[in-house]
């Protein structure tokens, strides 16, 4: 096993940093189920993105920034650590600040992102995971700094929040003891995909429907309505910009409205037809690609037993 599988393999025996806003619902980038998935070994291992190796190979530049801004000095921490009270909360740090009850997480972050980090700003994830670093190992405040679109460096003290890490810990023990330890899937987050733990509809039944499923279905149809009325709202409010730009290019701090590159589609079916390529020679070298399940919501049975 590579050391980076071995590393891998221990962050499955407990909650991570950066499974924290995944397990209390609010990250973008999953949710509890896939939380789970990793840590019961149901994920295939991750290989390594372009942006992942960019933040390995950056994160020693970060922090000798980080140092040269602030005159501190960190140091390594080696392994993963553990919470002395609860062995299910883990943390891999990047660094601790020497002489200080405090740590410094080293981030890239792409140029879009820049308005995250603006005054006081920090994503919902890092916050998280700050303060999981801060409920671990006991410091009093973890330090954030980000190379942002590769240009600007920020940096921000995070302080140690008691209250939300009491919050925090009760609903990790909670999706630790009653999920994981029980191999019991959670209830799904926004940012899950449930066609990771259930990619086919593999029997074909259809299951009787229950109190909870009309229920679950009626607000669905609540809240879609609230959303659709608000979005027109939107719609209306960006329309009447548009209207005021004009044949301009936008209001100076304002909007901008312009025409974005024209895009280019090759019809590769009809480049091999013009080589010479046969019907049956294009169909051998065409492969079906499995089509994605697809929630589709039954709104007339609701609205006739509504009547």
């Amino acid at each position: 096993m590579t050391d980076r599988g071995a590393w891998l393999e221990e962050r499955r025996k407990g909650i991570g940093g950066s499974d924290a806003a995944k397990v209390l619902g609010i990250s973008k980038w999953g949710g509890p189920l896939s939380v789970f998935m990793d840590k019961t070994g149901r994920s295939p291992e991750r290989e390594m993105t372009e942006a992942m190796e960019m933040g390995v190979l950056l994160e020693e530049a970060v922090a000798r920034l980080f140092m040269s801004r602030t005159g501190f000095r960190v140091a390594r921490v080696n392994g993963i650590l553990r919470h002395p009270e609860h062995p299910w909360m883990l943390a891999s740090v990047d660094r601790r600040i020497v002489g200080h009850k405090s740590g410094l997480e080293c981030k890239t972050a792409h140029f879009m992102k820049a308005a995250q980090w603006e005054g006081d700003g920090l994503p919902d994830d890092y916050y998280c995971q700050t303060q999981h670093y801060c409920a671990v190992t006991g410091w009093e405040s973890c330090w954030i700094a980000a190379l942002v679109g590769g240009q600007r460096f920020v940096f921000k003290e995070v302080p140690r929040n008691d209250a939300f890490i009491k919050e925090m810990t009760a609903r990790e023990r909670e999706f630790w003891n009653e999920y994981v330890a029980k191999d019991e899937p959670p209830p799904a987050g926004a940012s899950d995909d449930v066609s990771e733990i259930y990619p086919e509809d593999a029997t074909g039944a259809m299951l009787e429907p229950e109190a909870r499923h009309t229920g679950m279905l009626e607000r669905i149809f609540e809240l879609e309505g609230e959303a659709s009325r608000i979005s027109g709202l939107i719609d209306g409010l960006k329309n009447r910009i548009r209207q005021d730009i004009g044949e301009a290019a936008g209001i100076e701090g304002i909007a901008t409205w312009k025409n974005n590159r024209p895009s280019l589609r090759v019809d590769w079916e009809a480049v091999a037809q013009e080589l010479g390529a046969t019907p049956e020679v294009i169909s051998r070298h065409t492969a079906a690609k499995p089509g994605a399940r697809v929630l589709r919501l039954v709104r007339k049975k609701i609205s006739q037993e509504a009547a």
